[in-house]
């Protein structure tokens, strides 16, 4: 993997020259959906100008949580709070040209899975939906996951998952920070031995 950080918005066309730079290589663009609405779309027209096999992955939070949580186009709201049309993204993509769409919840683990796999696959630009509301808008739920005396240590669900409330401890295995944790639930899809469970929060 290669992070790169640009510009605004310059993960869709600098995926496009990684591409070029690599053929037969699947490259792909992450992209908030704020940054997609000002940025984000010339290179999405580009890619399918050029045919350019890349995947689109647009991280829709319906927020612009980078710089403080303003509405965008498609929050259905103005930044003076006054109510106005909210933009769809997939019929922007598709308005555009790119032909494989697909939305999902990136907590549904096994069918974001699935949803990327096939998106990965197509030929030419595709494009991913991921549609979860930003942390800071939700509550925060009573229930929490906790890590069990069956945990081997593999570190595999920080090293996949990079979750902040998830640290090693000193004997080697994992502990859940609940101040951080927002019940995903994702930490217990990857773990391969069943050793994070869904609690109730401590008080």
């Amino acid at each position: 993997m290669v992070d790169t950080c640009l510009c605004m918005g310059a993960g869709i066309t600098v995926a496009q020259g990684l591409a070029l730079a690599e053929p037969g290589v699947k490259c792909m663009a992450f992209i908030g959906d704020s940054t997609f609405f000002h940025t984000g779309i010339p290179g999405v027209i580009n890619a399918v100008y050029q045919g350019t096999d890349i995947t689109i992955v647009v991280l829709d939070n319906s927020t612009t949580a980078m710089t403080g949580n303003q509405p965008h186009p498609g929050t259905g709201m103005t930044a003076m709070g006054k109510p106005s049309k909210a933009l769809d993204i997939e019929q922007i993509l598709r308005a555009c040209g790119v032909e494989h769409i697909a939305a999902v919840n990136p907590f549904d683990h096994d069918k974001a899975v699935d949803v990327f796999r096939k998106a990965v696959e197509f030929n030419g630009p595709s494009a991913v939906i991921a549609k979860a509301p930003c942390i800071v808008q939700i509550k925060i739920p009573e229930t929490v996951h906790k890590v069990n005396d069956s945990c081997i240590g593999c570190l595999k669900c920080i090293k996949q998952l990079g979750c902040p409330a998830m640290t090693p401890a000193q004997d080697g295995k994992v502990v859940i920070n609940e101040a951080l944790c927002t019940d995903c639930s994702l930490c217990s899809n990857v773990c391969p031995v069943g050793a994070i469970k869904r609690g109730e929060r401590n008080a």
